[in-house]
C-alpha cells in the first residue's frame, strides 16, 4: 500500500494510542523527528518539574533559542486552547527573562486545521506578540503545513515512521477501509457549545454522554475518510447522510411522530426516537462498515450542520445558536486583546545591591 502523506489526518496519534495523553506524546515525538531532520541538535526538554514554556529546542539556553510548542489538538482552537495557547506563551518569554537567554523564534504546532474566526485571532496574537516582543518571529505549524513538511524528501523517514501505508493514493477507488474501532466515551468531548447538544436539551433531552461519544466517533469515522479520500469510501459517506437527512423529512411528515407547538417537549423526544430508531435499523454500505455508534453519531452530524433538528421550531434555535456563538467569538476577541495589554507590561529587573562604600556615601 503506498503512503499519501498529504492526506494524513493527525487524529491518527489518538486513533494508534487509544488516548488523548498518549496521542499528545505520539505527536510531540513526530515533531521532534520531523524538526531534527533540518536541526540535528533539536531537543525535547522533559518537564522537571516545569519546562520553561519549552517542548523541543534549537540553540543554547545561554545563549539564543528556537522554540517549537506542541499542542495536540485536532478538532478546533476553541477557548481553553487558546487559553493554554496565551499560557504557553506567556511562560516562554517570562522564562527567557527570568533565565537571561534569548528566543529567536517561536513556533505553535496544532493538529486541525483553523476556521476563518481561529485564523483571524491567531493572526491577531502574532501581530500583537511579535509587537511587544521586537526581533522574535511567530510560526503557526497547523496540519496543512505540517503535511507539507512531511513531504519532504528528508522527511521521508519521518512519514514513514510514524504513518507506515497510510491510506491508498486518491487515484484509487477501492476502498481497504475496517470496522472502524469505537473511542473511549471518556475521551469525548462535552461539546457544550455544539449545536446538536443545544438542540437535544431544547427538547428535553439531557441525558447526552452516550450522544457526545456517538457524534465524536462519527466525526472520527469522517475525517478518516476524508483524509483517505477514496472515492468509495467518500461516497458511501455522502450515501449515509443523505439516507439519514431522508429519514428524518419521512418522520417530520408522519402526523404520529411530527414536532408541535402545543406538545413542544414531549412531541420532540417522539420525533428523535422515531428518527434514531430508524437510523439504527439502517445497514450502512459494505464499503463503509460502520456500527450502530457512529450511525447515531451521523444523524447528530445532520443536526450539528443545521439540516434537521427535534423541536417544531428547530430552525429558530439554530438560528439563534449562531448568533450567539458569533457574539461569543466577537467577546472572546475582545477580552484577549484586553488581557495582552496587560501583560505586556514590560518585566522589571531588580537592581544590583548597593557596594559598602554606595551604602555610605547614601548615609
Amino acid at each position: 500500500m503506498t503512503t499519501n502523506v498529504s492526506l494524513i489526518d493527525f487524529r491518527v496519534h489518538f486513533l494508534r494510542t487509544g488516548s488523548d495523553e498518549g496521542g499528545r506524546v505520539d505527536f510531540q515525538r513526530m515533531l521532534s523527528a520531523l524538526i531534527g531532520q533540518v536541526h540535528p541538535s533539536a531537543t525535547e526538554i522533559r518537564p522537571a518539574p516545569g519546562d520553561w514554556g519549552i517542548d523541543i529546542l534549537v540553540g543554547s539556553l545561554v545563549d539564543k533559542v528556537s522554540i517549537w510548542q506542541s499542542k495536540y489538538f485536532y478538532t478546533d482552537i476553541g477557548d481553553s486552547q487558546k487559553a493554554q495557547i496565551r499560557d504557553s506563551f506567556a511562560s516562554a518569554m517570562k522564562n527567557a527573562a527570568k533565565e537571561g537567554y534569548t528566543v529567536e523564534t517561536w513556533v505553535l504546532c496544532v493538529a486541525c486545521e483553523l476556521s476563518a474566526p481561529e485564523r483571524k485571532w491567531w493572526d491577531g496574537k502574532k501581530r500583537g506578540w511579535e509587537r511587544d516582543n521586537p526581533g522574535l518571529n511567530i510560526e503557526l505549524w497547523d496540519a496543512p503545513v505540517l503535511r507539507r513538511k512531511l513531504l519532504a524528501p528528508e522527511s521521508a523517514g519521518v512519514a514513514q515512521a510514524f504513518y507506515p501505508g497510510y491510506g491508498p493514493p486518491p487515484s484509487s477507488s477501492v476502498s481497504t477501509m475496517t470496522v472502524p474501532p469505537v473511542a473511549p466515551a471518556a475521551e469525548a468531548p462535552r461539546y457544550e457549545s455544539a449545536l446538536f447538544v443545544r438542540q437535544l436539551t431544547t427538547a428535553g433531552i439531557y441525558e447526552l454522554d452516550g450522544q457526545r461519544a456517538a457524534y465524536f466517533n462519527a466525526d472520527l469515522v469522517v475525517r478518516d475518510v476524508e483524509a483517505r479520500a477514496v472515492p468509495a469510501e467518500l461516497a458511501a459517506v455522502e450515501e449515509i447522510d443523505q439516507t439519514l437527512v431522508g429519514l428524518w423529512e419521512d418522520s417530520v411528515a408522519d402526523p404520529e411522530s411530527s414536532p408541535t407547538v402545543e406538545n413542544y417537549e414531549n412531541s420532540a423526544r417522539k420525533l428523535y426516537s422515531t428518527v434514531m430508531s430508524k437510523t439504527l435499523d439502517h445497514a450502512p454500505p459494505t464499503t463503509l462498515p460502520v456500527g450502530k455508534v457512529h450511525l447515531r453519531g451521523f444523524m447528530h452530524r445532520v443536526v450539528e450542520d443545521s439540516r434537521a433538528g427535534w423541536v417544531h421550531d428547530w430552525r429558530d434555535v439554530a438560528r439563534q445558536h449562531a448568533e450567539e456563538q458569533t457574539k461569543a467569538e466577537q467577546t472572546t476577541a475582545a477580552v484577549d486583546e484586553a488581557r495582552e495589554s496587560e501583560a505586556s507590561v514590560s518585566v522589571v529587573t531588580e537592581p544590583p545591591p548597593l557596594s559598602p562604600d554606595e551604602e555610605g556615601e547614601g548615609v
